[in-house]
């Protein structure tokens, strides 16, 4: 079942980085100039670093995002790169009507359990922050507590039912498992009434070969065709 605009809508397309990644994030950049050069179309890339490195949470990217969607006046087509397709299901919880679709590269699903496999979470409890490589700056900065303590606030696979969603993953990810999205996409099989797809790609957790990119690309244009047949049908 596909999604289709109400009517005099427009679509606006937004690209989520990752955790400790940013608006200028290679994959990110790469699409924008794909979609303006390629689709004579706007790809926005919000910051999700905020208010700071340091005191990002989830709760602020959600919060972020999900008010400038609804100032947008528009539907939003997403697509959420690792903690970003944790932070788009979670937004199109909330604004179901205004979210068209979904494009999950890698979804952080699961955060709790893998940040408790990988940190000393009370080491990092008793200090109140830990250090963490910031590519933005090159060097590692503090991240506070209160990031993993936010994470108890939402559920570990968001299930949302009201919107197509695809999600591509590397069989190759030492970052992210591929079996978090297996397991989401079971999750949302049998009640998600729209379209949902799993694609698995021989690529790592960064999604970059020309493969996978090509992919990528092939969904967006696929879903770009889809919308402006069902425009044309309004009219």
């Amino acid at each position: 079942m596909a999604n289709k605009l109400p009517a005099a809508s427009i679509l606006r397309y937004a690209y989520l980085h990752g955790f400790a990644s940013s608006p200028l994030s290679t994959k990110g950049v790469e699409l924008q100039r794909w979609f303006q050069n390629e689709l004579n179309l706007s790809l926005d890339l919000p910051d999700l670093n905020i208010p700071s490195f340091r005191k990002q949470c989830l709760t602020h990217m959600v919060d972020h995002i999900e008010q400038n969607i609804i100032q947008s006046n528009s539907n939003w087509y997403l697509i959420g790169s690792s903690f970003g397709g944790l932070v788009s299901t979670l937004v199109a919880q909330r604004q179901s009507k205004l979210i068209h679709s979904l494009l999950l590269l890698a979804p952080a699903f699961n955060p709790i359990q893998r940040w408790s496999s990988k940190i000393n979470i009370e080491q990092w409890k008793n200090q109140g922050f830990i250090n963490y490589f910031n590519p933005s700056k090159q060097c590692d900065e503090p991240i506070d507590y209160q990031f993993f303590r936010d994470l108890h606030s939402y559920p570990s696979y968001p299930i949302v039912t009201t919107c197509p969603i695809t999600i591509i993953h590397g069989l190759k990810d030492d970052v992210i498992p591929i079996e978090t999205s297996r397991e989401y996409m079971q999750r949302i099989h049998t009640i998600n009434q729209y379209s949902t797809n799993m694609i698995e790609v021989n690529d790592d957790h960064h999604l970059r070969k020309k493969k996978t990119i090509y992919i990528i690309k092939k969904i967006i244009l696929d879903q770009q065709k889809s919308v402006i047949v069902n425009t044309t049908e309004h009219h």
